[in-house]
């Protein structure tokens, strides 16, 4: 099973305090699916208060790249709770 350690050391510049802050992502979790195959969850303000709206978290999935745990880019969807994205992941192969 990966490790959030391990994703953290293949991709350092994605976790800086700066990148976290631009982005507004507040915690990080590594979920696989039932085949085992590790993804990224995060929770993210990613932007919501844009236009003057409040700030409102929510949760997005990154896949990675099982051989060398590079984060590719997201699923489309955006998930209101931690539930709903950790059931997502567990439904896929």
């Amino acid at each position: 099973m990966v490790e959030l350690a391990e994703v953290k050391r293949s991709n350092p510049n994605w976790f800086d305090r700066g990148n976290r802050s631009l982005f507004g992502d507040q915690r990080y979790w590594i979920l696989h699916s039932k085949t085992g195959i590790p993804y990224l969850l995060r929770s993210t303000y990613g932007w919501s208060d844009m236009f003057g709206q409040k700030k409102k978290l929510s949760y997005m999935i990154n896949a990675l790249d099982p051989l060398t745990l590079k984060i590719r880019p997201k699923l489309d969807e955006v998930f209101k709770t931690r539930d709903g994205a950790k059931d997502l992941i567990k439904s896929l192969p």
